[in-house]
């Protein structure tokens, strides 16, 4: 039986990877010896393929990542300056008692906001 020499190279492929059948391995091995060509791709080493390159990200799925850890950011800045301005408030009702707590959550606030600016531009930078 003679097969296309495009089946025979296919079935080397096959035989070499290890993923032919004993079948298919007995049948290349009685055409070898018959096909000196055949005998020697199926004598010669196996080539090395190299491995395909990664997938690039999708730009559009970096886009929005990005927004939305800037979103959840901003979120959590606001939710911060409100936990602090309500704090204040509650400073000023208690001034009487204590006259140092305003100046105090002030001097907080000011510092948290200042840090939460700060990283705010620094992501706004990234975008």
């Amino acid at each position: 039986m003679t097969l296309h020499p495009d089946v025979l190279t296919d079935l080397v492929i096959l035989y070499h990877a290890g993923e032919a059948s004993q079948a298919t391995r007995s049948l290349l091995e009685a055409e070898a010896a018959a096909n000196p060509q055949l005998a020697a791709a199926l004598g010669a080493p196996p080539r090395q393929v190299a491995p395909l390159p990664a997938a690039p990200q999708d730009a559009g799925r970096v886009a929005l990542r990005e927004i939305s850890r800037l979103y959840r950011h901003r979120n959590l800045l606001v939710a911060v300056v409100a936990a602090l301005l309500l704090i204040l408030i509650s400073a000023l009702r208690l001034h009487q008692d204590y006259p140092w707590l305003p100046m105090a959550t002030l001097a907080a606030w000011w510092v948290v906001a200042m840090i939460g600016l700060r990283v705010h531009k620094q992501l706004q930078k990234r975008l």
